[in-house]
Order: C-alpha cells, then structure tokens, then sequence
C-alpha cells in the first residue's frame, strides 16, 4: 500500500513538472544558425536570437557566436522572422516600429587591437514590415547604419585581438555592435499567444545571403522539443518503469 502511495506521488511530481516546465507555450523562443552554417564565401556563421512577448513587447536580442571573424561576409546584418499565434495557427502580420534598441561599439584597429566598451548606444537598425509575410530587422535596408553597425563576435583566443583580413581591420565597417544587442519593437495586439514561426539571419554587407534560423528553446508544436521537456519524459517512462518492476515483484 505505501508503495503504491508513493508511487502516485512520484507520478504527480513528474506530472506537475512537465506541465509547469517551459515548453510549448513558453514567452522566450530562440533561434539558432544550425551546426556547420557558412556565408556565401563559405566561412562559418553561427548566431543567435531570443525572442520575447512578455508583456505586450517584442523583444529581440541578437548575438554573434563566431569569434574572431575571417571576414565581414562573417558580420551579423540582418534578422527576418514572421508570427503565428499558437492558439488558431493563423499568421499574425500587424505593422510594428522599433521603441529602443541598444549595443555596445567596438572599434578595430589596423593591428587588430580594439576599443575598450563604453556605455551603450542605439542599434541605428530599422524594421522592416510586410517582408515575404513577416518583419526584417536590418542594418542593410534604407534607414540602417550599414556599412557600420553590423554584429561581430568575440576576438581571438587570445582576448586582445581580431586576425581576419583588411575587411575587418581596416576600419570600413567599424564600429561594430559586440555582444548582446538588444531591439523592442512595439506592435498592436501582440499577446503572449503569439510566436516566432520561422525566422533567418543575414551576413556581410550586401544583401541576399541569408541562412535560415533553427528553432533550439521552447519550440511550439511542430518544432523540436527542448532539451529539459525530453529529459523530463524520459525520467517520466523510467519512473513509470521502475515502479512497474516494484509491483510485479514477489514479495518475500
């Protein structure tokens, strides 16, 4: 009788934790360049971007993962992305305009050398509305920074200094943003319903090479599940496993 007691307990648990774990309906998404991404010159690209609808606001935060850069085809420039809403499956295309955005600068030197971070300052990216049925947030299209303003990563492994070539040195593209950048974009009826359904990012300074973006937290149905929702129903089946051994067997 205990046994079972506690069975049903450690199944409530478990339950209680899939339900309440972020998942399908959660306000945070992630997108992702997959594994072995390159630009058009065919150097590795790998960037990311957390979207939010807490609250009513859009926010999106983009990060360039590749450090030390070969070359700006290499520069983050762009973000395109359409909404669905998760309850009706239905699109969601409201025309929105950027309410702040924020990054920090980073010069380069012709040695490679570059500035120590200042306070931040605005993107000077814009958005782009009713793009092939979603937004663009773009340092590219007319009323971005670009050539100047695009997303670098990290330098080299030795944390002073960038080795790639005369387009990353030489100050043409400079400043650059670094790190986290963070956009808010206000948009009429955005609920917690609604969702990043696809998305892609955008490389170098001229348009068109574009890579598409991979759904990698609290994907919706359809979409990959996260890791923690996975562990969680696999610790679920050998709970459920073990318990059933404990039943069946014979007591001495």
């Amino acid at each position: 009788m205990r046994t079972g007691f506690l069975g049903q307990m450690v199944l409530l648990a478990l339950a209680l934790l899939l339900v309440f774990a972020p998942g399908a309906d959660a306000l945070i998404l992630s997108y992702q360049t997959p594994a072995g991404s390159v630009d058009s010159d065919g150097d590795p690209v790998s960037v990311r971007a957390d979207v939010s609808t807490t609250g009513g606001v859009l926010t999106v935060t983009l990060t360039n993962l590749q450090n030390d850069p070969k070359a700006a085809g290499q520069l983050l420039s762009d973000f395109g992305f359409t909404l669905a809403n998760s309850k009706t499956g239905q699109s969601f295309l409201v025309n929105g305009s950027i309410l702040s955005s924020q990054g920090i600068e980073r010069t380069i030197a012709n040695d490679g050398t570059f500035n120590i971070p200042g306070a931040p300052v605005s993107a000077l990216w814009n958005l782009e509305n009713n793009v092939s049925g979603g937004y663009r947030l773009c340092d590219l299209c007319a009323g971005g920074d670009s050539p100047a303003h695009t997303i670098i990563g990290g330098p080299s492994n030795d944390g002073f200094h960038y080795t790639g070539n005369s387009s990353i040195t030489n100050g043409s593209h400079s400043p650059y943003l670094f790190g986290p950048t963070t956009f808010t974009i206000s948009i009429a009826g955005l609920s917690s319903d609604i969702y990043v359904d696809s998305a892609f990012f955008s490389f170098g300074t001229e348009e068109g090479d574009n890579v598409r973006g991979q759904c990698i937290l609290s994907c919706l149905p359809g979409r990959v599940p996260e890791p923690s929702s996975l562990l969680l129903l696999g610790a679920g089946i050998l709970a459920l496993s073990g318990l059933g051994w404990r039943t069946l067997r014979p007591t001495k």
